[in-house]
């Protein structure tokens, strides 16, 4: 059985040969591509999301569609220097999470993907970190260092 995640614009899939977008850990492909790695098994198809959509929700956890949101936009744990898939990683609030707070405090950029050891790190609050607009992350370590980390690297800046 296959489960793909294509990424990709409708208007794109008008053509056999051109770059139709991208497929989860395997990179560009076209339809003829996805069909030479599909072949003949059974394939799941995911319901494409509006990753665009503003959602907020007031439980902690996040429904399975934010999930999969956060999971499509980081596609890795996102502390310096880790590379765990983020398909196996925890969802962090990133602004932590009260209780006893306001409405809608769970929602898509509140929520950061983190192995469960970043996790554990950062939920001692020694280390701390804000997503930023252009979609990537600031890490302030305990002993003062600060990091940016981008969806390929990280960057020393303090």
């Amino acid at each position: 059985k296959t489960h793909l995640y294509l990424h990709a614009q409708l208007s794109d899939l008008d053509t056999e040969d051109a770059a139709t977008g991208t497929v989860e850990k395997l990179g560009p492909a076209t339809l003829a591509k996805i069909r030479a790695w599909v072949g003949h098994s059974r394939a799941t198809i995911t319901p494409v999301l509006d990753r665009a959509a503003d959602t907020a929700v007031d439980p902690h956890d996040p429904p399975e569609s934010m999930r999969e949101e956060v999971i499509l936009r980081d596609s890795h744990c996102v502390f310096p220097w880790c590379g765990h898939d983020s398909r196996s990683c925890d969802l962090d609030h990133i602004d932590p999470y009260d209780e006893h707070g306001p409405p809608g405090q769970t929602h898509p950029d509140n929520l950061a993907p983190l192995c469960r050891r970043h996790h554990r790190a950062k939920a001692t609050r020694r280390w701390r970190y804000e997503r930023n607009t252009d979609h990537t992350y600031t890490w302030h370590a305990p002993n003062g260092p600060v990091y940016l980390v981008d969806p390929t690297n990280t960057h020393t800046i303090g």
